[in-house]
C-alpha cells in the first residue's frame, strides 16, 4: 500500500518533468544537432552520476550490465527519435505522439511479463487511447517529425516493458541498471553526429536546458522508473504516464504560446479522465483485496 503511494507520487512527478521538457528543448533546437544535444545531456546526467555513485549503489554486475546495455539501446532510440523529431514538428504535438506508447505498453506488456490486465486497467486505457486518437488526428496532416515520433513511442514503450520485466525479477539491483544505459545513450547519439542534419555548438541557454533535463527528465526520471515501476507494473505505470503530453501542452502553451484546437481539447479531456481513473481503479482494487 505505501510503497503503491509512493510509486504514484513519484512517476507522476516524472511526467511533469517530462511534459516541461518538450517546450523547453523546442526553444534551443533551432538549427541544433539533436543528437548533439542528446550526447551533451546524457553526458551531464553522467559527471552528476559519479560523486553520488556510492549512495546510489552503482555497482555493475554481469547481469546488470546486460540488462543496462538492452535498456540503452531501446531508451536511445526513444530519444533519438523523439528529439529528432521535435526539430520538425510542434511540442504538444511531439508530446501527443510520443503518447501512443501507452497503447503499445497495454499490447506488448501482458506478453512479455505473462499476465493479463485488470479490467479497470483495460478501461482506464481504453479512455486514454480514445483521448489520443483525437491528440493524434492533426489538421495539418502527418509530417517527418511525426513519423519519428511515432519510432520514439515503439522504442520508449519497450524500453517501459523490459524495466518492469527486468526489476520484478530483483536478479540485480535497480539503479545498477542505471549507468550502462546513459553510456549507451551517448554512444549512440554521438555516432549520429554526422548523420543528422544540425550543427554542433552551446551556448548559455542549451547548457541550461541540458542541465535541466539531465537532472530532472533523465536521472530522477530514470531512478524512479527503475525503482517503483515495478509496484505498478508496465501497464499501471504506462496510465499515469498518459498525462505526458497533458503537461507538456499546459508548458507549451505558457512558454510557446501554441494553442490547441477543438480536437486537441476533447483529447486532453479524454485522457486526463483516463488517468484520473487508472490511478483511483488502483486504490479501488486494493481496498476490496483488503476487505476480502
Amino acid at each position: 500500500m505505501k510503497q503503491k503511494s509512493k510509486a504514484y507520487v513519484n512517476l507522476l512527478l516524472v511526467v511533469i518533468f517530462w511534459g516541461m521538457t518538450f517546450p523547453v528543448q523546442k526553444n534551443i533546437l533551432e538549427g541544433l544537432s539533436p543528437v548533439f544535444y542528446n550526447t551533451l545531456r546524457f553526458s551531464i546526467a553522467l559527471i552528476v552520476l559519479v560523486p553520488l555513485r556510492k549512495k546510489l549503489g552503482l555497482k555493475l554486475t554481469n547481469k546488470s550490465l546486460y540488462q543496462g546495455l538492452i535498456l540503452g539501446l531501446f531508451l536511445s532510440g526513444g530519444y533519438v527519435f523523439q528529439t529528432w523529431g521535435l526539430v520538425y514538428t510542434t511540442a504538444s504535438k511531439s508530446a501527443f505522439i510520443t503518447a501512443l506508447y501507452v497503447g503499445l505498453v497495454a499490447i506488448i506488456g501482458p506478453i512479455v511479463e505473462r499476465r493479463v490486465p485488470s479490467k479497470y486497467q483495460i478501461l482506464a486505457l481504453g479512455i486514454s487511447l480514445v483521448g489520443l486518437y483525437f491528440l493524434t488526428t492533426p489538421e495539418a496532416g502527418f509530417n517527418f517529425g511525426d513519423l519519428l515520433t511515432t519510432f520514439c513511442a515503439i522504442s520508449f514503450a519497450l524500453h517501459v516493458v523490459l524495466i518492469s520485466y527486468f526489476t520484478e525479477r530483483e536478479e540485480v539491483k535497480e539503479m545498477e541498471l542505471l549507468v550502462p544505459q546513459f553510456v549507451v545513450v551517448v554512444l549512440v547519439n554521438s555516432m549520429l553526429i554526422p548523420f543528422v542534419k544540425g550543427e554542433v555548438f552551446v551556448n548559455g541557454s542549451i547548457i541550461f536546458v541540458a542541465l535541466f533535463s539531465a537532472v530532472f527528465a533523465t536521472i530522477f526520471a530514470v531512478t524512479v522508473q527503475l525503482k517503483y515501476q515495478r509496484f505498478l507494473g508496465s501497464v499501471g505505470a504506462s496510465l499515469i504516464y498518459v498525462g505526458e503530453p497533458a503537461f507538456a501542452l499546459f508548458f507549451a502553451m505558457i512558454l510557446l504560446k501554441e494553442i490547441p484546437g477543438k480536437m486537441e481539447v476533447l483529447g486532453l479531456l479524454f485522457m486526463t479522465a483516463g488517468m484520473i481513473f487508472g490511478g483511483t481503479s488502483s486504490f479501488i482494487m486494493r481496498d476490496r483485496s483488503v476487505k476480502n
